[in-house]
């Protein structure tokens, strides 16, 4: 199972928003549809690399971690770390089971003496798979990666890699971090600078200086300084592009992210064409759940030139809203970007990266991290055709809802497909999904979800044939994901 890397959404019900929505109608009354497809238990076979973030009752949760899986539903092996408010465990050894179905929907049982969980996860091309955790006691949201073993060094490390961290600070605030770093064959960090948005409180350019030696399990320790003082992340390594990272100290933050490969030369031409984007977080004002997306298009110049954009701020909603905007990109990969809309002026630092662009925001109302990824048009309803899986993370009255689903689109109108919901440990398996859809030319769709959470009505951003980001446009539930290709 080869896997391609993800840059997921960190959509974190932090403690000060979740309570805020009205719940989601529907009942769990549908039938079950019969999975369909041609995947097996054979289709997670080898070493895997998996990272999630989401709530537990003790409030965040970051786990990241690594297993072996035989192909034949056992996996023989494997190590994790986990953050949480219920406490911090480190390198705790994982055995356990799995199943996958016909549709490459899968459920894995996690044995651990830091305590048994279940994943949830669809694959989708290239092996790659959206995760859902699965049980009464957490829920969340991440990825699996098959990892590479000849990138389990220092060598293979070495060079430049832009990170996003999110999470809480140590009064339980929501924090987001973002960076970039260039590391040595010895594994220390001989440059790098972050930037943080701690609650609206802002710092930039935050000098960053460390270490991240790797075992050869692919298992690694970073020791990083910043302005912030000093942390400490296990981090498990993917292939020599995307490392998986969570904090393992008790000091003075809680955070979960991931870093991918930089490549130069950067300037303003590292961001030129058109562009599909989404961010998830938190409105800092209202103290409630924020999610945008839309389509941006870059001259290569410095300038946003066009684009449409759509705002979910707790449930009051926008729609295509036009902006325009500009930004800066620097040499050493760091940037600016300004996004104008009619709400007003949205200020963001950027990082181009493997995984796409990736985006903190820095103002002092709003906490949002998200990505932005180039398109390839044309688009049409033919651009949605085939067999897809899906993740999605948000929140609602009860907490945090995390889903992954599997569908097929006709390339004209409709789909159909089979859904998993854990929303906050109240768990839906395996209930029809159903979908009609319409493609704008510019890559933005317009999708109505029947699901047993009821009408969901949400907008799609095509980055391809292949994926598209989307957010949730109701007043019942926030939320932000993705679909891939099977």
């Amino acid at each position: 199972m080869a896997v391609n890397q993800r840059f997921p959404f960190f959509f974190v019900a932090f403690s000060i928003v979740i309570f805020f929505l009205t719940g989601c109608g529907g009942g769990n009354s549908l039938s079950f549809p019969p999975p369909q497809g041609g995947f097996t238990n054979a289709n997670l076979t080898g070493a895997f690399a998996f990272s999630y973030t989401g709530t537990d009752g003790g409030g965040f949760l970051a786990v990241a971690g690594s297993f072996q899986a035989d192909g034949n539903g056992n996996i023989t092996s494997g190590m994790e770390d986990i953050n949480s408010g219920l406490g911090i465990a480190t390198n705790a050894a994982i055995t356990g089971t799995y199943t996958i179905r016909a549709d490459g929907r899968g459920s894995a049982t996690l044995n651990s003496p830091a305590g048994n969980t279940v994943i949830d996860f669809v694959i989708v091309s290239g092996g790659h798979a959206l995760v859902t955790r699965f049980d009464a006691n957490a829920t969340g949201s991440g990825t699996i990666d098959q990892q590479t073993s000849s990138a389990f060094s220092n060598t293979a490390l070495a060079g430049q890699f832009a990170f996003t961290l999110t999470g809480l600070d140590g009064a339980g605030n929501p924090l987001g971090v973002a960076g970039t770093f260039t590391s040595d064959t010895a594994g220390n960090i001989t440059s790098g600078i972050d930037d943080s948005n701690d609650s609206g409180g802002v710092v930039t350019n935050d000098p960053m200086t460390g270490s991240l030696p790797v075992a050869s399990n692919g298992r690694g320790t970073a020791t990083i300084n910043t302005v912030r003082g000093t942390s400490t992340f296990a981090f498990y390594v993917v292939d020599s592009t995307h490392i998986k990272l969570v904090e393992t100290d008790t000091t003075s933050t809680f955070l979960g992210g991931e870093a991918f490969r930089q490549t130069g030369p950067f300037s303003n031409a590292s961001v030129s064409g058109p562009f599909a984007f989404t961010m998830a977080g938190a409105d800092l004002l209202s103290a409630g759940p924020f999610a945008a997306g839309g389509i941006f298009n870059a001259d290569g110049a410095g300038t946003i030139t066009s684009g449409t954009e759509d705002f979910n701020d707790a449930g009051s909603v926008i729609t295509n809203a036009g902006l325009s905007g500009n930004y800066s990109i620097a040499a050493n990969g760091r940037g600016t970007l300004s996004i104008v809309t009619g709400s007003g002026t949205f200020n963001f630092i950027i990082y181009p990266s493997s995984a796409g662009i990736l985006v903190l925001e820095t103002d002092i109302d709003f906490l949002t991290e998200g990505t932005a990824l180039q398109q390839t048009p044309p688009f049409n309803a033919g651009s949605l055709s085939g067999t897809y899986g899906m993740n999605f993370t948000g929140s609602t009255v009860n907490g945090e809802l995390d889903s992954v689903a599997e569908f097929t689109a006709d390339g004209a109108s409709k789909f159909n497909g089979i859904i998993d919901l854990n929303n906050l440990g109240a768990i839906t398996f395996g209930q029809p999904l159903s979908g009609v859809f319409s493609i704008s030319s510019n890559g933005r769709s317009t999708v109505t979800l029947q699901t047993s959470l009821g009408t969901q009505n949400m907008a799609f951003y095509s980055v391809s044939g292949t994926r598209a980001l989307f957010i949730e446009l109701d007043n019942d539930l926030v939320a932000a994901g993705e679909i891939r290709h099977q």
